[in-house]
């Protein structure tokens, strides 16, 4: 029995034999559904404090201003979190979502170039930003090996961060996969992908169709400012009826955006967040378009020993599900699982006030929280990966 008094000095030795227990432990798909549904029935979603100490900026590899954030007790389990988009910026404060206990885990993350407060880099690399949140993990002492997570673009910079820094990772898990493929571009923008079953979605973007294919079509638009700020709120638009259920497909979803000159997006200065996400994640699409830019499904060895949990919508009509079981057969270790949800790219909802309005039911608040945690259990929600898988590889 060790003394109380000399736990400290004894932690780290405790992360090392808690990340081994991860890599023996691999949870059955039955096990991640418990974990999820009971944290549906006793869990309540609470705002959590994040101090503005917890950000610190340093100089990424390229030179440039990289934020980055450190929140929960320097004690707890780390778990290194990849924001999506790429557009998308990591919120500490979203963890009240989708984690039981969000202060009982170390999050660590970092705002990725043009995002937060990372400055942007024209043609910036991924492999360079893994290599700057490795850099932040060294900055921060964190030596033992972590989980790491990521949803959508998120799920490729965890991936890649693991294929360039496979000694920092303890386990993963990862959902709505993406590796920017030129296929998945295409199922994502064009309009022979699911955007067919999407009246107007195609058509509100005729008028920056060049023939070039889509992705570039619509970042080089949204690059000159010819759409002025509605193109990128419309790209936006689309996209959140993408990942969600959608509205009933009766009506066109999107107006149709006209041309409007206006000056061309200077990244530097530019301050409309929808601007920024639109030109960060066209500019990506257009690479994966191209063929520039993916990530390729090669894993080093030393990930054999790493546990993997994919989660993975079966109706995502953002990123392909097959992609999702291409990466999970690729991953070199036998301990993984796959659990897919009823969902798209994020959880489903079920009929919404108005549809049950119409015929008759009104719920009064109490029934209201019970069906939604109904629909949460039905369908899966964003807890799938926070609240139970995590869960399930750090509490084995």
């Amino acid at each position: 029995m060790i003394p109380s008094t000399n736990l400290l000095k004894f932690f780290p030795i405790f992360l090392i034999l808690l990340c081994a227990s991860a890599v023996r432990a691999q949870p059955t798909i039955q096990e991640v559904w418990a974990r999820h549904d009971k944290f549906v029935m006793t869990a309540a979603s609470k705002p959590i404090p994040v101090d503005p100490s917890c950000a610190t900026k340093f100089k990424g590899k390229r030179g440039q201003t990289v934020r980055g954030w450190d929140v929960g007790s320097r004690n707890a389990p780390v778990i290194l979190t990849w924001g999506g988009g790429p557009g998308e910026t990591y919120s500490p404060e979203y963890l009240a979502a989708s984690y039981a206990n969000p202060l009982g885990y170390r999050h660590v993350s970092i705002d990725q170039p043009g995002t937060g407060e990372s400055a942007w880099l024209s043609g910036w690399k991924p492999e360079d930003t893994v290599d700057d949140a490795a850099e932040f993990l060294r900055l921060r002492e964190i030596k033992a090996p972590v989980i790491v997570t990521g949803w959508s673009w998120g799920s490729t910079m965890a991936l890649l961060f693991a294929q360039r820094h496979p000694n920092l990772v303890g386990g993963i898990v990862v959902g709505g996969v993406w590796t920017n493929a030129p296929e998945e571009v295409a199922y994502y923008l064009d309009a022979a992908g699911p955007r067919a079953w999407m009246p107007g979605i195609s058509e509100a973007f005729r008028a920056f169709s060049n023939g070039r294919g889509t992705a570039c079509d619509l970042h080089q638009a949204i690059r000159d400012g010819r759409g002025g700020t509605a193109l990128p709120k419309a790209y936006q638009e689309a996209e959140f009826d993408q990942c969600f259920q959608g509205q009933i497909p009766r009506k066109p979803l999107i107006e149709p955006v006209g041309r409007t000159e206006s000056k061309p997006v200077d990244m530097k200065t530019e301050t409309d967040e929808g601007v920024r996400f639109a030109f960060i994640e066209s500019e990506m699409m257009c690479r994966g378009q191209r063929g520039e830019w993916r990530l390729r499904l090669r894993f080093p060895e030393r990930l054999s020993e790493v546990p993997l949990i994919v989660i993975q919508g079966r109706y995502d009509q953002v990123c392909n599900p097959e992609v999702a079981r291409r990466v999970f057969r690729a991953w070199p270790a036998k301990r993984k699982v796959f659990v897919p949800f009823n969902g798209g790219h994020w959880n489903f909802y079920g009929p919404g006030k108005e549809e049950r309005t119409q015929v008759g039911l009104n719920l009064n608040a109490e029934q209201e929280a019970q069906l939604g945690k109904a629909n949460r259990l039905h369908f899966g929600d964003a807890a799938l990966l926070g609240g139970a898988a995590v869960d399930c590889l750090i509490n084995p």
